[in-house]
């Protein structure tokens, strides 16, 4: 079971499915959400499920034409990022730098035009507040609902930098984010579906991978601990959700909210998530403010420390994107 064998067995599945009949609007849409997952794997660097799957049947040919007879295009990828952006060399605390950075947009002139500003706008206003509880926001892809919250004054906010790399820096190993994401990929290909359900099998898994890496998970349980509302909720921007379950394995306090999730997870998460439309995940994450501005420098002493971009236009950009949720 895992992360190549469920969506070989769900792809599949998926086409013998689609190729035999003509197909709804909601079908072809679908059929877009499930390509464009497949493009954003290799957007972001990750090609074996791709090559695989392709070599194995066809899966991507014969996705696109399966558009192609419905006469529908695949999602387009909108971003142009940045080919070689420099960060400093000092590192600084990441509450500090976030606080600054609300404090310096009051003065930039500029408020970014991205029409999908807009939507992680109205993502922010449907967190709702809840009382006793804390939010903690997933920096990097968090970064702009923090500042909506932050700038508002919200109490018992926190901001963690929770990332690949700031697993590999805690246990000194790589692919750790892996392990953790492979219960959710095994429950999946176990048929779990009902949320209770699917988190049950998912965290007796999780904790395993944790034992495996005690500093890690004591970091984890000092972070939460640190906490002393009766409830959490971890904020994100979606997919798989893993670090969020990470958090909630480890803490029954724990709930959380994401933008959107994968098609195969809509029914799982339908009570988590503002909309399901999986094709604005990278949209999401690839801001200037929340792909480029910031990246993982260390841990130490119970806070997250980062290096900022040097890149003056990734700044400008920043900025401007900053600047509507501060106005």
């Amino acid at each position: 079971m895992g992360f190549i064998s469920f969506n070989e067995k769900y792809y599949q599945e998926k086409l013998e499915d689609y190729e035999n009949k003509s197909l709804s609007d909601s079908e072809i849409y679908e059929v877009k959400q499930l390509l464009k997952i497949l493009d954003d794997l290799v957007d972001e660097g990750y090609t074996n499920l791709n090559e695989r799957m392709e070599a194995d049947f066809s899966c991507i040919t014969r996705l696109r034409n399966i558009l192609h007879k419905s006469n529908a295009e695949p999602f387009v990828i909108e971003h142009k990022r940045l080919s070689n952006t420099t960060y400093s060399k000092e590192e600084y605390e990441l509450q500090d730098v976030l606080e600054n950075l609300i404090d310096e947009v009051k003065y930039h002139n500029n408020v970014s035009t991205n029409p999908f500003i807009e939507e992680i706008y109205r993502y922010c206003n449907w967190i709702n507040r809840e009382e006793d509880t804390a939010y903690v926001f997933l920096i990097r892809d968090a970064l702009l609902p923090y500042t909506f919250f932050s700038a508002r004054k919200k109490d018992n906010i926190y901001p963690w930098l929770i990332s690949r790399r700031f697993l590999e820096d805690i246990t000194k190993t790589e692919d750790v984010d892996d392990d953790i994401r492979l219960p959710l990929y095994d429950a999946l290909e176990c048929g779990y579906i009902d949320f209770d359900d699917y988190f049950s099998f998912c965290k007796k898994r999780i904790l395993k991978v944790l034992d495996e890496h005690q500093e890690l998970k004591k970091v984890l349980l000092d972070l939460l601990g640190s906490i002393k509302q009766k409830k959490i909720m971890a904020i994100e921007s979606g997919y798989m959700g893993t670090m969020p379950m990470l958090l909630k394995a480890l803490d029954n306090r724990v709930d959380f909210r994401m933008f959107t999730t994968a098609p195969f997870l809509y029914d799982t998460y339908k009570d988590k998530i503002l909309c399901q439309k999986y094709e604005d995940v990278r949209r999401f994450e690839t801001l200037y403010s929340q792909d480029l501005l910031l990246e993982y420098s260390s841990y130490h002493n119970g806070k997250f420390y980062v290096k900022v971009s040097t890149d003056k236009l990734v700044r400008d950009k920043s900025l401007s994107e900053i600047k509507k949720y501060v106005i």
